[in-house]
């Protein structure tokens, strides 16, 4: 029942992560990060030899300096799109705005005078058809059918004449758009009127501050209307297909770059026909201040004007991306999946299977990426991975404390093993050691009943018999007080002799059933530390032990076994070397000598757990270290831990 509970809260926190990691700004920018490396691949593969269709006329700083700075007498913009029309171009696109009157037009400086000084300016011998500036651009636009700009916006206030515009009986208003406007800024009324070609030249920044998508519808006021490149070449392709499910473009920037002439070099005569003919021209302007820039992902800035000529070369090349929202929701379903498994897989320590799956993943992800892009889709691959990712360092992340927690708790159990074992020999060695004072106690009180039955028990004598019995019962006190320390469960550092420590290693250790085994404090002072006594003490005896067995077995080469005990202190570390003449270690053994379950003994002399423990021991509890090498006669072990 707890199990499937558990099991039902991780896969409702996964639920709750992918929801999160879904409507989160990171995916997105991951997301952008994805796709940005994914085209700049492609557009190294892609031929970029294609001729292209749009051509753009800029009114750069060559044509300021020539003609004035900005806005022109529309005299001038009129001319500029008569020129142009006399080229042949498929179609003309204007993306330039022009929300009030001229006021450098003849008409508008006659009422100037007239409103501001009551007087009535005269252009004699001036023609008629020349005195009004926007009547003179509103007929090139209309016989060239030029496309004209609007511009969607978020504010208040939107001039009246241009809450009256509707897009050609609202062909688009089945469509559907995320893209929603309250305001709208189009052309004055005397150029605006009766223009049947117009689209908003708006384009919009991803969160991360580049440029890659735009859309090519905005809803305003319940109508649906196209973007400025759109409608540019809805103006002499009636059939343009658009997929009306994916309204937006992600534009590819890999094909051929638009022609760029200057403005002043078209109303020059110096832009020859060959040049324009057939193509499709935009008229805008590059200067900052005039017209926007965008960054695009590779650092690159880019123009109002390039973009729009950019979505149409995608359009009329079919090499735009699309972006559905259903490639978004599928990878964060798969993601959850893929979740599922590998939590799965690590409660199983299939580790293995995880590497497998995650192969498996980027193979198929990486194959479904490509065919998807050859047919123009973006599969948002990035709402795959993050997510994925993240988890996965969470799950990995929680599965390695739960492998600590594990080890721990065994580690804990292994030494708790140990002591159990060290407790059953040191009842033998108490109860061995308990026998001669318990006999030699015995004795005395048959001394004192003799010699009281005999009547000659003096006060003297029962004294030197009480005094005996002192001896003894002190002996077997401390005996008892070191067996009490070295299972002692508390874990606070107390302050200690070190001499006093070795002390109860004799006590404690078989030696006394070893009568050709001796312990040596060769220490040339005693040493006080603040430390865990009865781990250092667990420590030492560990060692004593196995030395003492490695001297029984090579006692009858050597005649006599020997451990020297030595300690001192170096560098605020207390050093405590432990050698024995037991014939030392094999040096195959050496470095898998603190390995678990791994014993040189005999199997029912040993389990393979005791220097396994002793190493836990120094470096978890004394935060010490452990070291093990051969000398001429045997092995020395080397404890070195801090003295405070």
């Amino acid at each position: 029942m707890l199990h499937l509970k558990r099991n039902i809260n991780i896969i409702g926190l996964l639920i709750l992560l992918q929801l999160y990691f879904y409507h989160s700004e990171h995916i997105k920018k991951a997301d952008y990060a994805f796709y940005d490396i994914i085209t700049m691949l492609a557009s190294k593969l892609e031929p970029h030899d294609k001729s292209s269709y749009t051509v753009i006329i800029d009114i750069d700083e060559k044509s300021l300096v020539k003609l004035g700075q900005w806005p022109w007498p529309r005299i001038i913009d009129a001319q500029l799109i008569n020129t142009l029309q006399k080229m042949s171009p498929s179609a003309i696109g204007m993306n330039i705005l022009f929300p009030e009157r001229d006021r450098l037009s003849p008409f508008s400086i006659q009422k100037f005078y007239k409103v501001f000084f009551d007087l009535d300016v005269k252009f004699r011998d001036f023609p008629k058809k020349l005195k009004n500036n926007d009547t003179l651009l509103f007929n090139a636009i209309q016989q060239s059918e030029a496309t004209l700009a609007t511009y969607f916006g978020n504010e208040l206030y939107s001039a009246s004449h241009c809450q009256e515009l509707s897009y050609q009986k609202n062909r688009f208003n089945t469509i559907q758009t995320n893209y929603r406007a309250t305001s709208l800024l189009c052309n004055h009324s005397s150029i605006q009127k009766n223009i049947k070609n117009f689209g908003f030249i708006n384009a919009w920044t991803d969160s991360d501050g580049k440029f890659r998508r735009i859309p090519l519808f905005i809803s305003y006021q319940k109508q649906i209307f196209p973007s400025f490149a759109l409608a540019t070449l809805l103006s002499f392709d009636k059939n343009i297909e658009i997929d009306r499910r994916n309204p937006s473009l992600l534009l590819n920037f890999s094909q051929s770059k638009p022609n760029i002439f200057s403005a002043v070099d078209v109303l020059n005569g110096t832009v020859t026909k060959d040049k324009i003919q057939g193509k499709i021209v935009i008229i805008g302007s590059s200067v900052a201040g005039l017209s926007p820039n965008y960054m695009l992902a590779n650092g690159e800035e880019i123009s109002n004007n390039q973009i729009h000529a950019s979505v149409i070369e995608n359009i009329l090349n079919h090499s735009f991306l699309t972006q559905p929202l259903l490639y978004k929701q599928l990878n964060i379903l798969f993601s959850f999946l893929i979740s599922i498994m590998i939590i799965i897989f690590f409660e199983q320590k299939k580790y293995l299977n995880i590497i497998g799956l995650f192969f498996i993943s980027i193979t198929i992800t990486l194959i479904w990426l490509a065919i998807a892009y050859m047919n123009n889709t973006y599969i948002s691959i990035g709402y795959f991975w993050t997510p994925t990712f993240y988890i996965f360092i969470f799950i990995l992340m929680y599965h390695i404390k739960n492998i600590t927690q594990e080890r721990q708790e065994q580690e804990k159990l292994l030494i708790k093993k140990s002591k159990l074992a060290s407790m059953g020999e040191m009842i033998t060695l108490i109860a061995h050691q308990w026998r001669q004072p318990l006999s030699t106690i015995n004795g005395i009180v048959l001394n004192i009943d003799m010699d009281e039955r005999k009547k000659i028990l003096e006060r003297e004598r029962l004294d030197e018999h009480l005094n005996q019995i002192e001896e003894v019962t002190a002996y077997l006190s401390q005996t008892i007080h070191d067996f009490t320390d070295f299972f002692s469960t508390n874990k606070e550092k107390e302050k200690f002799y070190i001499s006093e420590l070795i002390k109860q290693v004799k006590t404690l250790s078989p030696l006394n059933k070893e009568d050709n085994i001796h312990i040596k404090d060769s220490s040339k002072k005693d040493i006080e530390i603040i430390s865990y006594k009865s781990e250092l003490l667990q420590s030492i005896l560990i060692i004593v032990n196995n030395a003492i067995h490695a001297c029984k077995q090579n006692v009858a080469r050597t005649k006599q076994g020997q451990i020297a005990i030595h300690t001192h202190i170096f560098k605020k570390q207390l050093y405590i070397n432990i050698q024995d003449n037991g014939g030392g270690i094999k040096k195959k053994d050496l470095k898998k000598l603190f390995n678990p379950y791994f014993t040189t003994k005999e199997k029912h002399h040993g389990t393979g757990l005791g220097l396994y423990i002793l190493k836990l021991i120094v470096e978890d509890s004394l935060n010490g270290k452990i070291t093990i090498e051969n000398s001429n006669e045997g092995a020395v072990f080397t404890i070195k831990i801090p003295i405070k």
